[in-house]
């Protein structure tokens, strides 16, 4: 595999720990529980999250993601010994290797991927010396913390259940040291100790106490085999499903360890990361945004690259917020807006909770915000945007256009129709065209100072005018593959139809987009394309056809000629998680591409393989994955093309690539020539290939055997369900 040369290195111990955003130690994870690990050589500590602690306390920042706990080892032998940690993408382990004059230390740990418990296991060199183990949880918050003993099993509690919170979480985490008992052992010369840490929410199981006692209790070091099997397993078949050689190694190195991250954070179908993943070393707090669903691109961004890279079931957590926080936002239109429909805030939690409030007292407001006012858009950080719900469902509409999945489909529909009902009550028809009115482009409030209320009022902001368009596309698909509200196409027609264009304004005889067509808002005196313009425009769906449109498209790569250095190569700016992927749609220079991708990765990359960013630390993962498979494969606009976006002159492959239709594509480029096309097709729908041989002669082999020749610039093709079709060029 690939995979298998590449890692994350530490040679020093980390130093932006602990924090409350983006941690720079050794990360693992097996989708829920996740940790990270810090401290000199004698003075270790492991910080444990999982996805489900979180405290629903009503009120901005009371409420968010929380940091149950970790461990501390203290080796008193290693005392200026030498640091040596390495990061294991390919079967998600943490190997640490540190020397002294005393002492010869290996600790290995990995979270198995089929449970929540992770596995630390000691090995010796040298002379014996003695590990001491202190199992902790956070305290404070107005959580209550428990610690205790079972026999060799101890264990600590941390629970949020006053009475002011909308539901209770409480974690249980529970250790034994196989063999030794205590939490103090002598680690003898080639000797080798285990230590098995289990975790359990009230929200894995009523009984999370006595579950994770008994699951540590059962470990054994047979059952620490069979663990170690099962997730070497997962991890085998995760790297499987698709793979790519680009001969960089600095790139593949990130692009692996982008997979690697989002698979160690995203797999509780009930609880999606937060905004900093289970990489958690503090607190929620004011500073982290309490690490909520920010629905205005942070919660979208992560996932925009799993689908192509074939790894579709790390988004199965995504939706589950969105779809559990409906019957609020219906309120919330009906009650604010008089609207059918859904109206979302800006920020949402797990099971229906909603971070994103404004502090509830006027002395909170005052401390925060420097006003009293404790009514502001009724309490909750709409923050003037309407755009939220419609933002959500793109990533909805993503996954169906790559995966055709009818079964996904009638799960997020309900949402999809509401997000339709709102629309067709908001919007005003006037003077032919529809209009988005107080709808802001950017987040307003009262931390833009004094005159800050002055910034609400924006007129077609050119988010939602972009979302829009993909969004009424896509469920008039959608509706129609299900053959559900059929008789509600034409007006959604009429909607797209008489959208109000993107607004823009000629400056210095050039013309630029505008944030909003009017209004008193800030919008209107927005002027210009930053990256963060493409979501709703370009990527991760189009907002319009290139080759109808082709004078906007026109228009959008000239926005994108201006993008500055700082945007390009900054560590902290934001629009990493789309500055990419948007250049190669727009057809920018691929040796150009590649060169700023290398410099941002040198240059404000941590060695635990993650890219930070100023607004968010997950919303980053999709960079590197998504901007490699789109310079390699594309299929956004119902034609597949390989290497559309390639330096032609660098060999390059990929396995089991994913297209939009629904389709795992691989292929190869060698000496500036496409050597074979290979199409796998799910689910049998019609397929549109651009010859990649020009228009030469090609032979389509079906299931291994000579189907037909075709010829021409676009390939069209029929396909069945969970065929193979191998194209090759004849006579070339």
């Amino acid at each position: 595999m690939e995979v298998s040369k590449y890692k994350g290195i530490f040679t020093n111990p980390p130093t932006h720990i602990p924090t409350g955003k983006t941690p720079d130690g050794p990360i693992a994870g097996n989708g829920d529980v996740g940790i990270v690990y810090s401290g000199t050589p004698d003075s270790q500590r492991f910080y444990f999250s999982k996805n489900d602690f979180w405290k629903s306390k009503p009120g901005y920042p009371d409420g968010g993601v929380f940091l149950p706990g970790g461990l501390d080892i203290r080796v008193e032998a290693l005392k200026g010994a030498s640091y040596h940690t390495e990061q294991i993408l390919e079967n998600a382990t943490l190997k640490a290797a540190f020397t002294s004059q005393k002492a010869g230390y290996k600790l290995d740990s990995w979270v198995a991927a089929g449970d929540n418990i992770l596995i630390l296991e000691f090995n010796s060199e040298k002379s014996a010396y003695e590990v001491k183990l202190n199992l902790w949880t956070q305290t404070g918050n107005g959580s209550v913390n428990e610690a205790g003993q079972e026999g060799d099993i101890y264990w600590v509690t941390r629970k949020f259940e006053t009475p002011d919170l909308l539901w209770p979480t409480q974690i249980a985490i529970a250790m034994k040291v196989l063999d030794k008992g205590g939490k103090s052992f002598q680690l003898s010369p080639s000797g080798k100790v285990q230590v098995a840490i289990a975790f359990c929410t009230n929200h894995d199981n009523a009984e999370y106490f006595r579950t994770a006692l008994l699951k540590v209790n059962s470990i054994t070091p047979e059952s620490i085999k069979a663990l170690r099997a099962d997730h070497l397993k997962w991890w085998r078949n995760f790297w499987a499903q698709s793979a790519i050689n680009i001969g960089d190694t600095l790139i593949e190195k990130y692009y692996y360890g982008s997979q690697y991250l989002m698979a160690s954070c995203s797999r509780n179908k009930n609880f999606p990361p937060g905004l900093w993943g289970n990489s958690l070393t503090e607190d929620a707090s004011f500073n982290n945004w309490v690490g909520d669903y920010h629905l205005n691109y942070n919660h979208q961004s992560p996932w925009w690259g799993v689908f192509s890279s074939n790894q579709v079931e790390l988004a199965d957590p995504y939706d589950t917020p969105i779809l559990e926080y409906m019957e609020n936002a219906r309120n919330h239109a009906r009650e604010y807006l008089n609207c059918r429909g859904v109206y979302y805030p800006v920020g949402i939690g797990p099971k229906g909770f909603c971070p994103a409030m404004y502090p509830l007292t006027a002395e909170k407001m005052q401390f925060y915000y420097k006003t009293p006012e404790t009514n502001i858009e009724h309490g909750y950080m709409f923050l003037g945007q309407k755009s939220d719900a419609v933002f959500a469902s793109v990533n909805m509409l993503l996954r169906y256009y790559y995966t055709y999945d009818t079964g996904y489909a009638k799960k997020i529909y309900p949402f999809l129709l509401e997000v339709a009902n709102f629309w067709e009550d908001y919007l005003k028809f006037e003077n032919g065209r529809f209009v988005s009115y107080d709808d802001n482009v950017g987040e307003v409030g009262p931390w833009e100072g004094k005159d800050w209320k002055k910034n609400y009022g924006d007129i077609n902001p050119y988010g939602t005018l972009g979302f829009l368009r993909i969004f009424f596309k896509g469920i008039i698909e959608m509706s129609k593959d299900l053959n559900v509200d059929t008789d509600r196409h034409a007006k959604w027609h009429d909607i797209l139809d008489h959208l109000s264009p993107i607004p823009t304004i000629e400056v210095d005889g050039r013309i630029r987009i505008r944030g909003s067509e009017g209004g008193t808002g800030s919008g209107s005196r927005m002027i210009g394309a930053a990256p963060g313009t493409m979501w709703s425009l370009l990527f991760p769906l189009p907002a319009f056809d290139k080759n109808v449109d082709a004078g906007f498209m026109k228009l959008l790569r000239s926005e994108a000629d201006l993008w500055n250095e700082k945007q390009w190569d900054h560590a902290h700016s934001g629009g990493f998680e789309i500055i990419f992927s948007a250049a190669v749609r727009l057809g920018m220079d691929p040796k150009f591409i590649l060169e700023k991708l290398s410099n941002r990765l040198k240059n404000g990359s941590y060695p635990n393989l993650w890219v930070p960013s100023g607004g968010g630390g997950v919303e980053t993962l999709n960079a590197v994955p998504a901007a490699i498979n789109e310079m390699l494969l594309q299929g956004y606009d119902g034609v597949i093309r390989v290497f559309p976006n390639w330096v032609k002159e660098k060999d390059a492959s990929f396995t089991t690539l994913r297209s939009m239709g629904a389709f795992l594509i691989s292929s190869s480029l060698k000496q500036g020539k496409v050597e074979y096309l290979k199409i796998f097709s799910e689910k049998g729908r019609p397929c549109t290939i651009e010859n990649p041989w020009g228009e030469a002669k090609v032979l389509l082999e079906r299931n291994g055997l000579k189907s037909e020749t075709l010829t021409g610039r676009l390939i069209k093709f029929e396909t069945k369900p969970n065929e193979m079709v191998s194209i090759k060029p004849i006579n070339l």
